[in-house]
């Protein structure tokens, strides 16, 4: 297998993280160490499966490497919402989204089990969705949400856009819809409380990139800095850095999505939000998702971004936040003093089929990637089930997981960058009132 061609490293700020106490001192790797199995990234993934291999095996020792650490990768970097259901049009195959919302909602039980078992603290709060319309592309997606609801018999309650204005303080919205059956966390801080309570034969390397995978005749060799581990086998479960590692080149299209939060609200900027905290995806594909927090931040997040290394620059996280604070005042138009305490960017992985890398991909080499559609419950359940297929396990949920469709090949470099700019320039076109 090569060296690795690229290591995760993020430069900015990250709010969810930035606005809890610092983490402990983390564990490097160092010297040579031996490991039945061992799991490359502690995002969602990573640490869904290296738990459930905990569980089942507690005598065998596991290693989990993480470049960065637990909470600060992609899975801490997203909006935060669990979803069991999560559509933008109608969908191509009812019974492959059918399949979708047993693994969305088999991710979520899960998560929520192991948060209330270890009393994770991670602003866990059931109170669902808001799907909302600012224009008529976003009016078209909520009326193809709202039949995609009712075909799947999933409850949800229509809100006119005087019902919003009055939860939300603005008159944005021309109308929208509350689903429940989803959760909304700071995923910084569940990822962490999730990498914090692994099983006891696990041990946790951060800040320990993976530089070099090589297959020895009793296994693997995987190096890191001044660290060496010998495995029986490995999981790479590194998001959209897995290329760098020889895994799924070309079947994933790395898109940074770029965030701001805000400071703390005051009393009387609080005053206009009946809700409380919430939770707003965006009915067009071009709108913003926002969210009112616990702690009483606004967050906003838009703009996608062409990644095709896997990263972005400084320059691009600067210039994303004067367009969150557009989007922000065209919502309050009075919040001009409120500012954003910090900006910065995650980078998932979208695929033309919607289809996921999951299983073995050599012997004893085997690999999870989700896509974009609610990757932190898919990514939950896909980690588990991956662990349950290394072990010989069975289980409905697994055939039905191992039915979904592999990750198609895309077309080769610049074809893809012009199909990519040409469906953005379109996207943004349709939905521009809705940002």
């Amino acid at each position: 297998m090569p060296r690795a061609a690229a290591l995760p490293k993020h430069d900015d700020s990250n709010g969810w993280w930035g606005v809890l106490p610092a983490p402990p001192p983390p564990q490097t790797l160092s010297g040579e160490r031996r490991y039945k199995t061992a799991v490359i990234g502690a995002g969602i993934c990573g640490l869904s499966a290296a738990r459930r291999l905990g569980e089942l095996n507690p005598n065998e020792p596991i290693a989990v490497l993480e470049a960065e650490q637990a909470g600060f990768g992609a899975s801490g970097r997203n909006a935060g919402f669990l979803l069991t259901m999560h559509s933008h049009g109608p969908p191509k195959r009812m019974e492959v989204l059918n399949r979708n919302v047993r693994l969305w909602t088999d991710g979520l039980d899960n998560l929520r089990q192991t948060v209330r078992d270890h009393q994770i603290q991670c602003d866990w709060d059931e109170g669902g969705r808001i799907h909302a319309a600012g224009g008529p592309d976003g009016r078209q997606h909520l009326d193809e949400l709202m039949q995609t609801l009712d075909a799947l018999e999933m409850p949800y309650t229509r809100q006119t856009g005087s019902d919003l204005e009055s939860m939300l303080g603005t008159s944005f919205y021309t109308e929208g819809l509350h689903a429940t059956g989803n959760v909304l966390v700071n995923p910084a801080a569940m990822l962490r409380g999730l990498a914090k309570t692994l099983p006891q034969n696990i041990d946790l390397f951060e800040k320990s990139p993976v530089t070099e995978i090589a297959r020895e005749a009793d296994g693997f060799l995987v190096k890191s800095g001044a660290g060496v581990i010998k495995a029986d086998r490995i999981v790479i479960a590194t998001g959209v850095m897995m290329r760098h590692l020889g895994v799924a080149a070309n079947r994933y299209v790395p898109m940074a999505m770029f965030a701001s939060l805000t400071e703390p609200l005051s009393d009387a900027q609080m005053a206009r939000f009946k809700s409380g905290a919430f939770g707003l995806l965006a009915a067009s594909d071009n709108g913003s998702t926002v969210r009112l927090t616990r702690d009483r931040r606004i967050f906003i997040r838009n703009h996608a971004h062409f990644a095709p290394a896997g990263g972005y620059s400084a320059d691009a996280v600067s210039a994303a936040a004067p367009l969150h604070r557009k989007s922000m005042l065209a919502r309050w138009p009075d919040f001009t003093d409120v500012k954003f305490e910090f900006t910065w960017a995650g980078v998932m992985a979208f695929t033309a089929n919607d289809g996921a890398v999951f299983g073995e991909i050599e012997p004893n080499l085997f690999a999870v990637l989700t896509n974009d559609v609610a990757p932190m419950t898919r990514g939950a359940s896909s980690g588990r089930l991956l662990a349950e297929l290394m072990e010989g396990q069975d289980s409905d949920l697994l055939s039905a997981a191992q039915s979904m469709l592999g990750a198609k090949r895309l077309p080769p470099r610049p074809f893809l960058d012009f199909g990519i700019a040409w469906k953005l320039k379109t996207m943004r076109k349709k939905g521009a009132v809705e940002f």
